[in-house]
Formats: structure tokens, C-alpha cells, sequence
């Protein structure tokens, strides 16, 4: 969002592990240094006298996000094309971000740094940048993605964030989490695409691409054979299935406890789970934790803007 009062462009942005997700736009988060000047300059950045292109394919999955640049260079293309829907070509930014709730402590710190590009001046899809980075702002995903409605859901809650490479599972009670009950799964939507790749190949001789499978989780159909979508639909209901037997292992049952999914998993949950009624909810829409992530820091920067303005007008 763009704060027109204090003129600073407030970027929420979700670094997935498939797919950059921001306030309006969702890419790939593929990243490939290029020997020179590319010859077309879609997705094509240049930093520092040096071309990558930013936003073609997918990176191979990372142990952290702060190992090497791309992260870094993923979130300047995020800010270019939030820059681009406010027609702004030079600005102050804050970015708002997140990281799993089990992993917030450890990786904060060292997260937080690494995003501010501090004032930098780049090139991508052919236009030039300058952004000056006020501030970074960090928060847990999975909770962020339902901040904006908490006070609409059920008191206690489990909220499951079935991303490409983690399933996060958040546990509030009267709407605060319950860190003891946090759990960060490292088995997710890339995993499942594997594994169903892997029954296609042993029952068809073929194989599928990620984008192939996503037809199906995301429409329940493909534009391939009636045999090989059936195969890929009674995968996704194991995953889905798989999803319901890990809340119950950690002592939740979904039958009897009220849910709501979010992230790329929702809508798969939404086809292809086995338990519903009122208590079962879906996020569908994959931007919701970088809009939860916009919606608390902008939360934060109005309570700092009202502790100074109180400040001015009765502390001196």
C-alpha cells in the first residue's frame, strides 16, 4: 500500500519457495545470473553492472533464504512491480515480511538484515529504480495470514499454512498463539507433486510437470487424459488425507476443532479433504500472507505515528 501522508510505498511480500507473492501480484521465483546483457528484458534485472533474470521457473529448494542473493534480488523485482501498480519510479519503501513461527526466533535477526537494500539503484523489465529502505518489518506467516479477520474466528483456532516446501500449523487460544502447540512441517505441496509424479510414472509410463498437477488442484481438471487426472485426483486426497491425520497425531482433531486453511494448500484442502462443515475454513486467495504482512505493519507504523504525535502534543 502506499502511505500517501508519510510518502513511503509499504510493500508486504511473501518469499515462498514456488512463488514471490505481494499485495497484487504473484510471479515465479526463479533466479539465474546471465554471462551479459540479456536480449529481451522481460523478468531481466540489472544490480550492480551485473544481469540476472528474476522470475523465470522455480529455485531449487534452499535450507535458508539468506545463503545467497536471490532472495535478495526476488525482493527487489517484488518492490518493482508494487512501484509499477502506484506508477512510481523513485521511493521510500518499508517491507513488511514473515518467517515460520518456530523459526521466527532463530532467523529474525539475520532475515531482517539481509532484506534492506538500504538506498539502491537497479534496472528491471527495462525501467529504472531507486528505492531508499526505511524499515523492515517481520512477522510470523501463517498467523499473518488471517490478522486482518482474527477477531471474526472462532477464539481457538488451529491455522494450517500449507506452503511449497512447509506446513505451518498455528494453535491461538482466546486468539493469541500457543507457541508450545506451533509446529513447522518439512513436507509440502513440492513433495506431494513428487510423490504424485512418482504414482503416474509407475502407472502410465509418464510424467507430469508441476504446472500439469496445479491444473488439477486448482480446477479439479486438466486438459489431459481422463485417466491420468483420475490418478492425480486420488493423490491429492491422500496428501489432503495426510494433512488431517497429522492434526489428529498432534492432538487435534478436525472433526471436533475448528480450522482454517491458507496458502497454495487451501483449495486442495477445500477438493480434496475429508472433513467439513462451519468449523472447516479456506483462504484460497495464495496472497493472503503478504496482505496480513501489509496489515500489521501498517497496524504498527499507526500506533509509532500516534505515540509521536501524543508525544508532540503533550510530552513537551
Amino acid at each position: 500500500m502506499y502511505l500517501e501522508e508519510q510518502q513511503i510505498l509499504l510493500c508486504g511480500i511473501d518469499h515462498g519457495f514456488s512463488a514471490m507473492k505481494t499485495a497484487h501480484f504473484v510471479f515465479e521465483n526463479g533466479v539465474k545470473e546471465l554471462g551479459g546483457e540479456a536480449t529481451l528484458t522481460t523478468n531481466t534485472m540489472m544490480l550492480n553492472d551485473r544481469y540476472y533474470k528474476v522470475g523465470e521457473g522455480r529455485l531449487p529448494l534452499k535450507d535458508t533464504k539468506v545463503e545467497d542473493e536471490d532472495y535478495f534480488l526476488l525482493t527487489l523485482a517484488a518492490i518493482a512491480k508494487e512501484m509499477d501498480y502506484y506508477q512510481l519510479s523513485d521511493a521510500s519503501v518499508s517491507i513488511a515480511a514473515g518467517l515460520p513461527f518456530t523459526r521466527f526466533g532463530q532467523e529474525k535477526v539475520a532475515f531482517k538484515e539481509y532484506l534492506n537494500p538500504g538506498s539502491v539503484d537497479f534496472q528491471y523489465n527495462g525501467k529504472a529504480y531507486h528505492i531508499d529502505c526505511k524499515e523492515v518489518f517481520l512477522y510470523p506467516q501463517c498467523y499473518a495470514a488471517v490478522a486482518d479477520r482474527l477477531g471474526k474466528l472462532p477464539a481457538e483456532l488451529l491455522i494450517v499454512d500449507i506452503g511449497s516446501k512447509t506446513v505451518d500449523i498455528i494453535h491461538t487460544r482466546k486468539h493469541v498463539p500457543v507457541e508450545s502447540d506451533c509446529i513447522t512441517i518439512p513436507s509440502a505441496l513440492i513433495q506431494c507433486m513428487a510423490n504424485i509424479n512418482n504414482v503416474v510414472y509407475r502407472k502410465t509410463n509418464r510424467t507430469l510437470t508441476e504446472e500439469q498437477i496445479q491444473q488439477v488442484m486448482m480446477y479439479g481438471n486438466a486438459p489431459y487424459s481422463d485417466k491420468m487426472v483420475q490418478i492425480v485426483k486420488e493423490e491429492l486426497a491422500v496428501f489432503a488425507r495426510g494433512i488431517e491425520a497429522t492434526l489428529k497425531e498432534h492432538g487435534f482433531d478436525p472433526e471436533m476443532t475448528p480450522v482454517v486453511y491458507v496458502g497454495g494448500g487451501a483449495t486442495v484442502m477445500k477438493r480434496f479433504g475429508s472433513v467439513f462443515g462451519r468449523h472447516i475454513m479456506h483462504i484460497e486467495d495464495v496472497k493472503a500472507n503478504a496482505l496480513g504482512y501489509e496489515y500489521l505493519a501498517y497496524q504498527q507504523m499507526k500506533r509509532k505515528m500516534q505515540q509521536v504525535a501524543d508525544w508532540r502534543q503533550y510530552g513537551k
